[in-house]
């Protein structure tokens, strides 16, 4: 018995000197202490749901920890200057990191952002936002005309219809895109005028004049290819899924615009607690835009984020300056804005190795675009990036077919490039949403390969695994975001959003939630067997994102040397029932050691000014 007990006094003992060694050797005293929290360090980095040290106090110099212990050990390192701030017993988690998402995708939906950047001397906004969906329809048509009176001749229109903060009415308002809603009537409506009319996610409509104004704009550079500008591209019906990046990001607005919307959005999407938010960046104004902001030191978020491919064409990876040149900037950048990789040809389509529950589902089912039978050169691409050595990162995938052509490449390309098994795993290829992949027999085969994977979570949230089980049955139903299999895999995943939170009451708890408990909007839960625990969950929301983002020394876990980016909750997300994770609000943000969320109340409380886009734009959380 006696032997028994010797141990872990051994280590408590030692846990407790080894503490105070790094809490003394500090040259000058911390500037910022938070105390009397319950601080979740995740120190400990294996895939499980072992969140590793809970702590009472973190001391932060500069843009690091520097030291995290008990109240009484942190509270001795304060100087003269240090500011304290009590915690009252709140819980404290390593900053939210969403692994994939497009930011600046879904700034320009935020009303509140927009009406405090443009105003109708630059070009005409307007939001449909709260009105029922079949209402929205109904409105467009007059709204536009008003639109257009107030225009003045040759300047932009842009009608935004989106899902209300419920985030519903997708199907209705998107689906009138082409059919109630035309290019033929945004013609004859404003003749003289671009539109362009968005929905609340992808989805949008362009007049013919948008589509003039965005092929001048690029032939303006000696752009020729538009095939590769999906606006134009769809010069027939105006109707495309994502070209509005193309048409706002590098034509409509301005670049000091389009900077000050993005720069308002990251922090934005702090308020959510993220202080990592990954992307592949699309345009060059999205390129242009936070290259800015990181140089001006105005990034609110950090964003690792993947060259695109597909903006540029399969070509240029036959050309081994440019795979060389990807090399070259991996993982190379600033503290804010650094490169993890390269999204090369195109995504993982939705097509599957399961027959489908009616040979109609076949047949409506997309094509691989990875299958050796297209014609497209998506496989020499991805073929050609991997054998160059690049990271495959970021990309959007569906089913479980395309990812075995995926697999395959990463295979081939590898072996043939000379990489050691090593060589390859130290890449680190991830790809992300997980629709319907996984299979259980393709997970090893992630494994061998060190790939860690994403998670797309609101798949499940807004009701598409129900169509998936309608479509393909319960066992496709079990590769939806397959979390169960790939943790008892022990592979690494991660935490998506994808997803325009700005004008929804939705939050990244919403997605945590959902991942845990498989529940969709309506209430239905989805192959619970794939549902993991709330601390798996979080450890995927934080700790993880280091690892996606190459950066796990420096990020996603409170230990001494790392960045001090943390967040403060209004409740335990450990202990409160499960069904109010969903409900607990982000107090403060803090990034690099420097608060950029938050608000009123815990402000009051600890004596600083509120902060942030959330407060200062008069969103919800300006009342919290």
């Amino acid at each position: 018995m006696k032997r028994k007990m010797i141990v872990p006094l051994l280590f408590v003992i030692t846990a407790v000197w080894l503490g105070e060694i790094r809490l003394t050797a500090q040259q000058a005293p911390p500037d910022t202490i938070l105390f009397n929290g319950k601080l979740v360090t995740m120190n400990e980095h294996g895939i499980n749901g072992n969140l590793g040290t809970i702590a009472q106090a973190i001391a932060i110099r500069g843009d690091s920890i520097v030291a995290v212990g008990s109240d009484a050990q942190i509270r001795a390192l304060a100087g003269p200057n240090t500011k304290s701030m009590d915690l009252k017993g709140r819980m404290v988690t390593p900053g939210m990191a969403a692994t994939h998402d497009h930011p600046m995708d879904w700034d320009p939906l935020n009303p509140y952002i927009i009406r405090k950047v443009v105003n109708d001397n630059m070009h005409i906004e307007r939001f449909l936002w709260e009105e029922p969906p079949e209402q929205q329809v109904q409105m467009l048509p007059r709204l536009l005309e008003e639109a257009v009176q107030k225009a003045k001749p040759g300047q932009w229109i842009r009608i935004s219809m989106l899902y209300g903060k419920e985030y519903k009415g997708r199907n209705i308002i998107q689906g009138s895109f082409g059919r109630q809603l035309t290019k033929q009537m945004l013609d004859m409506t404003a003749p003289n005028n671009p539109v362009i009319l968005r929905a609340g996610f992808v989805g949008v409509i362009v007049n013919q004049k948008a589509i003039e104004e965005t092929k001048k704009w690029y032939s303006n550079w000696g752009f020729t290819d538009f095939s590769l500008i999906e606006a134009v591209a769809a010069e027939k019906t105006g109707v495309c899924s994502t070209c509005y990046r193309e048409v706002e990001q590098d034509v409509l607005y301005s670049p000091e615009t389009f900077k000050e919307i993005v720069g308002l959005g990251t922090s934005w999407w702090a308020g959510y607690g993220l202080t990592t938010n990954g992307s592949a960046l699309y345009t060059a104004g999205a390129l242009n835009a936070y290259n800015a902001l990181d140089r001006e030191g105005r990034m609110d978020i950090r964003i690792p984020w993947s060259w695109l491919g597909s903006a540029v064409g399969n070509e240029i990876f036959k050309n081994p300056y440019f795979l060389a040149a990807m090399n070259v900037i991996w993982k190379r950048g600033s503290d804010y804005l650094w490169n993890v990789g390269v999204w090369p040809a195109s995504s993982g389509s939705d097509c599957t190795t399961l027959p489908g529950t009616s040979p109609q589902v076949k047949q409506n089912e997309a094509k691989c675009n990875f299958d050796p039978a297209t014609e497209q050169g998506n496989r020499q691409a991805f073929y050609n990036s991997m054998k160059a050595g690049n990271r495959f990162s970021a990309a959007h995938t569906g089913g479980d077919k395309d990812i075995d052509y995926i697999l395959e490449l990463i295979e081939q390309g590898s072996k043939d490039s000379g990489m050691t098994p090593d060589q390859i795993r130290a890449k680190r290829h991830v790809y992300d949403h997980l629709a319907i992949s996984p299979r259980p027999d393709q997970i090893p085969r992630i494994k061998n390969l060190g790939m860690m994977l994403g998670g797309w979570d609101m798949y499940i949230y807004e009701g598409r695994a129900q169509t998936v089980l309608k479509n393909y049955g319960e066992e496709a139903a079990q590769w939806v975001v397959p979390r169960k299999n790939i943790l008892d895999a022990g592979v690494r995943q991660s935490v998506e959003i994808d997803r325009p939170f700005g004008y929804t009451d939705l939050t990244f708890f919403t997605i945590l939630h959902a991942g845990i408990t498989r529940k969709d909007q309506e209430g239905n839960i989805n192959a619970p067997q794939q549902a993991i625990s709330r601390e798996v969950m979080l450890k995927s929301a934080t700790l993880s994102g280091g690892y996606y983002a190459l950066r796990e020394d420096k990020m996603g876990s409170l230990e001494p040397g790392r960045f001090a980016d943390l967040v403060v909750l209004d409740r335990d997300y450990l202990t409160i029932p499960v069904d109010d994770i969903a409900k607990i609000r982000v107090l403060m943000t803090m990034l690099g050691g420097k608060v950029v969320h938050l608000v009123p109340s815990l402000g009051r409380e600890i004596g600083m000014q509120p902060t942030g886009s959330q407060i200062t734009l008069g969103g919800p959380a300006a009342q919290w």
